[in-house]
């Protein structure tokens, strides 16, 4: 499959067409009939954004749909006794946008196709509730959505994870608008070795052509660039300092053990030993130097925790010759529980400083220069260390120390935050745009041309499932609409699935888009 020079060609190379056909005012009604598909349309989101343009066809956002068409509701397939919910909005596709062979030459050319669906449940499969297809002649004005409806992911099932929005927000009850542009492709099911694929290889690099595809991991985490992110950052680890008091350990069972001299002794660390070693060791690497060897990457990194472990055994020194007794060091712990106290409020009341300068303003508002580095320099240098006495099991000396070095940017989880999430925010909304920093922009775009498991999202012909093989050949069952997992939309179905609307070739040639179907597929 190749594509066209231009980088926005809306058709990709393909053979054959296929008739369309216009069922007749008055014609009676027909069993649904097989027919061959020529062509798929992929919903290829637009990367960049183009903001100058109209967006025909978008994921996510709001519907625009005429005020006289109800928000769609079903049956929660969940909880059933609660009665018709109302569905979540996914994507309105403009019919104009679609080739005239899509669908065997079935289906609406006008107006607006939009679909919804309930993500909270793990029950689509083949079924007609918990989703709605709606086709709409005019456009209508941007719906905003109903009081009543909940969260895009309220937990109950594997899905995208919102530990971004902690502090900051609570899980909203709609995607993020991204527009996308409609290209036509052949439908070919192809064989790579025993597995029947539709997708070519590397597929985002012909959707993208022209344009960067990262093949690779997400980008690194950015550091916060707004007030908002900022505060995802702080909020989270003043949740845990304020619950979290640094006790340190020190159980009977571990103080009985310290009674025998020749266990308590093996606590206290050689240190000449080890500036013997690090001496030793220094040497060497002075002389690779000298003699043009280069002192070799293993020998240097060896060098380093070295003397990361004598800085760490000279403070071990210290506390046990203040502590000479295993009574002494009930004391250590007490002064020590004390001390810590003391350092988490002080760290408390400094940071909800911070936080309250962050709150005074815009929560989006751009961080000034220099901003969040003298933050993080706060996070860091706002630390404290204690050493803790456990039981060694399986070791000679039968009690370790550990030393517990706290500070509060250890106390910030970047995966778990997944401050990504705020990039492709702003990067969706025309008027935060322009927040994001142009080398930021320039690691997250290619990314966000990829395909996750290099299924894209598509309209018509067959698709690549995860549980099911595609299909070639005539069909009366058609794909209205296939979308596949994707980080930029923060789409995750199920296990990193998809979800496919399904329709008959007599339900779309009649127009009864209440009866498609949903199923999710996932691993």
């Amino acid at each position: 499959m190749k594509s066209e020079t231009a980088a926005d060609a809306s058709r990709l190379a393909f053979e054959g067409n296929a008739e369309r056909h216009v069922p007749q005012p008055g014609s009676a009604p027909r069993v649904a009939a097989e027919i061959l598909e020529t062509v798929s349309v992929v919903l290829r989101r637009q990367v960049p954004i183009r903001a100058d343009e109209k967006p025909q066809s978008w994921f996510g956002g709001r519907p625009m749909m005429p005020d006289n068409v109800p928000w769609p509701k079903s049956i929660s397939l969940e909880h059933p006794q609660r009665g018709e919910i109302p569905l979540h909005f996914l994507a309105q596709i403009s019919c104009a946008e679609l080739p005239e062979e899509l669908w065997g030459g079935l289906g609406p050319r006008e107006g607006w196709l939009l679909f919804f669906i309930d993500p909270n449940t793990g029950d689509l499969d083949g079924r007609t509730e918990g989703c709605r297809v709606i086709h709409t002649r005019t456009l209508g004005s941007e719906r905003q959505a109903p009081p009543e409806l909940g969260p895009v992911h309220d937990g109950t099932y594997a899905g995208p994870h919102y530990g971004h929005l902690e502090g900051t927000g609570e899980v909203p009850n709609t995607w993020r608008r991204w527009p996308v542009d409609c290209v036509t492709v052949p439908n070919r099911v192809v064989r790579d070795g025993e597995v029947l694929r539709v997708a070519p290889d590397r597929f985002a690099h012909v959707l993208y052509a022209g344009k960067e595809v990262s093949d690779g991991e997400r980008p690194p985490v950015p550091d916060p660039f707004t007030a908002r992110m900022a505060l995802a950052v702080l909020t989270p680890i003043e949740t845990r300092l304020a619950k979290q008091p640094l006790k340190p350990d020190l159980p009977p069972n571990v103080l009985e053990a310290l009674g025998d001299p020749e266990v308590f002794r093996s606590l206290r660390p050689d240190l000449p030993a080890l500036e013997q070693e690090i001496r030793t060791l220094s040497q060497s690497l002075t002389s690779a130097g000298e003699t043009d060897v280069g002192p070799v990457d293993q020998d240097l990194d060896r060098l380093h925790e070295l003397e990361v472990r004598l800085d760490r055994d000279r403070k071990l020194a210290a506390v046990l010759d203040r502590c000479p007794s295993p009574a002494s060091l009930r004391s250590y712990q007490e002064e020590t529980v004390r001390a810590n106290e003391s350092w988490r409020q002080d760290a408390l009341r400094d940071l909800r400083d911070i936080i309250d300068q962050l709150r005074a303003g815009a929560p989006d508002r751009a961080l000034l220069e220099g901003e969040w580095a003298d933050i993080a320099v706060h996070l860091e240098q706002t630390r404290t260390s204690y050493f803790e006495f456990r039981s060694a099991v399986g070791t000679e000396q039968g009690v370790q120390a550990i030393e517990q070095d706290v500070s509060l940017s250890r106390l910030y989880n970047a995966n778990y935050l997944r401050l990504w999430e705020f990039v492709a925010d702003y990067y969706t909304d025309p008027e935060l745009r322009s927040l994001i920093p142009l080398d930021v922009l320039a690691h997250f775009e290619p990314f966000w041309r990829r395909l996750n498991d290099n299924r894209p999202h598509r309209a018509g012909g067959a698709f690549d499932g995860i549980q099911s093989e595609p299909q070639s050949g005539p069909t009366s069952r058609l794909l209205l609409l296939n979308l596949a997992s994707d980080e930029a939309m923060h789409w995750t179905w199920g296990d990193a699935g998809i979800v496919y609307f399904m329709i008959s070739t007599q339900d779309l040639e009649e127009g009864r888009f209440e009866n498609a179907a949903v199923t999710l597929e996932c691993h």
